[in-house]
């Protein structure tokens, strides 16, 4: 009967000198990797946020996209100031309580977004003439500033979670430039 043999030596302090350096290389790559990511969705949501119609810098600057840990157990996930902010991710309708204030467009409430409980000099209710629509009127100079409706439909402005699987489609190519530059 013939055999073979297995022949295991130990490899010695070079091997692991070059396992550490080459876990040291991947730390780093994926450090580089998760920032450059993040720069990536954070242009992406952005020009999104923008070409969704009229959101200006409020919309954009409250638009957060955070790494959290260190390498390689780091995590990506985004944030944003405005409260509201999901249902131009989602859409969908709101419903008031009874009623929504909407600022009319034009006056000094739409201007400044004051919410109708905020209204500087505060506001009063009743009826625009011959219209069954409710309105606030200001206190100060009785002129209406908002209207009031049961709810709003609010479509689907912004696409973060496709401009995030865009970007993640590229993770491979993101990678190798990540890793290229750890030389």
């Amino acid at each position: 009967m013939s055999g073979f043999r297995i022949k295991i030596t130990n490899p010695g302090p070079q091997f692991k000198d070059q396992m550490e350096a080459i876990g040291a290389r991947l730390t780093k790559t994926i450090d580089t990797f998760m920032r450059m990511i993040q720069s990536m969705i954070k242009e992406s949501a952005d020009a999104d946020i923008e070409s969704a119609g009229n959101f200006g810098p409020r919309w954009t600057d409250g638009l957060h996209v955070n790494l959290e840990g260190a390498a390689p157990n780091m995590r990506l996930y985004m944030t944003h100031d405005v409260p509201y902010a999901p249902i131009f991710e989602t859409g969908g309708t709101i419903h008031g309580n009874p009623m929504l204030w909407i600022p009319i467009p034009g006056t000094d409430a739409a201007m400044e977004r004051a919410r109708a409980m905020n209204y500087p000099g505060g506001v009063r209710g009743g009826r625009g003439g011959n219209r069954a629509r409710p309105l606030l009127f200001s206190v100060t100079d009785r002129q209406p500033k908002y209207f009031g409706v049961e709810s709003v439909t609010i479509p689907k402005k912004f696409h973060l979670a496709e401009d995030v699987n865009n970007v993640m489609a590229n993770y491979r190519s993101v990678f190798d430039d990540a890793w290229n530059s750890s030389k």
